[in-house]
């Protein structure tokens, strides 16, 4: 630890000593997810695109191939795996904290706090899909949990992991609450609105359309609490897995993410094409009951995938014959934040025509933006690689540590703490 934070011993960031390599190369793998998830359906139909439009698209076909597959594979998995590594991280750095002597809550606050921030001002001053103000709000609920056994945490993980997003949403829906609000929101006549604001390359009037659409969409709708609700499940069963300490010992750990492989992988995909299944029926064939059975196998299905990836990342990296092939995850990992941020604007500039921008929304189906996804991820590899070599943290990274411990971070690696 250098002498930069020897003011304050007890709340001191992390050295990179004290990293856990594996859990970067599950950050990594995640934002590669959050990245095919946001682009995709952010320029997909009813947001900026309307059906029509993608149905007449030369590469229609392929389209809803690759539709399928996404959801399938990445849709909520991605960020579901993101959010349970942030309640991981939360009981980790508790812990840290609490073995120097240090007040946790006071830090941990003013580290939320401002993770909120910057996701307020992310969504309402560039990026509608934004997930950081939610993260930040909902780490709120953490800090009950050092009070409770193992066995609560894990029932409220799972109890909100499963049903709370399914009986949220569901309720507004079935009350009428959510159906007009978002009637409004996908109509196509805004969609179009918004597709125009979007093509104008004008910053503000894209603010303007999209900010609208959040009002909506997120806020009046309800989807927010919703959201809320799943956000915090996956957070509360990550802290329960961080006290069993599986993943920081992972290679301890091996034949139990073994024995998971096969299980998790089997009743995940088979409850996802299930629900995927029924989600592909006319309406008119549809039994009252059926959406509610759509999302509840999806619910389920959704951590099973997410853990299936988990334990298949845990073998491949602690086996010194593959564990190049997700290596490369560890650096964008590393710079979670700055690389969350920096695919916002990436995805902003090929959906629209602001600065740079390629303008494709409507233009392009899910399959270019699949291939778009690798290109950028493939960008954000090698510049974090490149960043890491020289400096210690990810720019936002750098930003928010200097905000929460009042100090000022060293950016070089000669005195550095990760």
């Amino acid at each position: 630890m250098t002498d930069t934070y020897s003011s304050t011993p007890s709340i001191q960031p992390i050295t990179k000593a004290e990293r856990y390599p594996i859990l970067d190369v599950l950050r990594g793998f995640a934002l590669l997810g959050v990245l095919i998830a946001n682009l995709s359906q952010l320029g997909g139909e009813g947001v900026l695109a309307t059906g029509y439009q993608l149905d007449a698209l030369a590469s229609a076909s392929q389209d809803a191939t690759a539709k399928w597959f996404v959801d399938l594979l990445v849709t909520d998995k991605a960020n579901t795996l993101f959010a349970f590594l942030f309640g991981f991280g939360f009981w980790i750095q508790m812990e840290r904290v609490s073995l120097r002597g240090g007040g946790f809550a006071q830090i941990y606050v003013r580290r939320i706090s401002l993770l909120a921030v910057i996701g307020f001002l992310h969504l309402w001053g560039w990026f509608a899909w934004d997930i950081l103000h939610l993260y930040g709000l909902a780490a709120f609920a953490l800090l009950f949990i050092p009070r409770l056994s193992d066995r609560t945490v894990l029932l409220i993980g799972i109890a909100l992991l499963l049903l709370g997003r399914p009986v949220i949403m569901g309720l507004a829906a079935m009350t009428g609450y959510s159906g007009p609000i978002l009637d409004v929101a996908y109509a196509e006549d805004a969609v179009l609105m918004r597709q125009a604001a979007a093509y104008s390359g004008d910053v503000m009037a894209w603010l303007s359309a999209m900010n609208a659409f959040v009002h909506l969409d997120w806020f009046a709708s309800g989807t927010f609490f919703g959201w809320f609700a799943y956000v915090l499940g996956r957070f509360y069963f990550g802290a329960w897995m961080a006290r069993r300490a599986w993943l920081q010992y992972s290679h301890a750990y091996l034949p139990h993410f073994g024995s998971l492989l096969i299980p998790l992988c089997f009743f995940g995909f088979t409850l996802q094409y299930f629900a995927l299944v029924i989600g592909a029926w006319p309406e008119a064939r549809l039994p009252w009951i059926a959406p509610l059975f759509e999302a509840l196998a999806h619910a389920v299905a959704t951590p099973l995938i997410a853990g299936f990836y988990v334990c298949v990342l845990v073998l491949v990296f602690n086996h010194r014959s593959t564990q190049w092939l997700v290596r490369p995850f560890m650096p964008v990992g590393q710079m979670a934040l700055t690389n969350y941020l920096l695919q916002s604007v990436f995805i902003v500039w090929i959906l629209t025509g602001i600065g740079p921008g390629l303008a494709l929304a409507g233009k392009v189906g899910t399959s270019g933006y699949v291939l778009l996804s690798f290109a950028v991820f493939g960008l954000q590899i090698a510049f974090s690689h490149v960043w890491l070599q020289r400096y210690a943290h990810g720019p936002a990274e750098w930003l928010w540590r200097a905000l929460t411990y009042g100090v000022t971070p060293n950016w070089r690696k000669t005195r550095v703490t990760a």
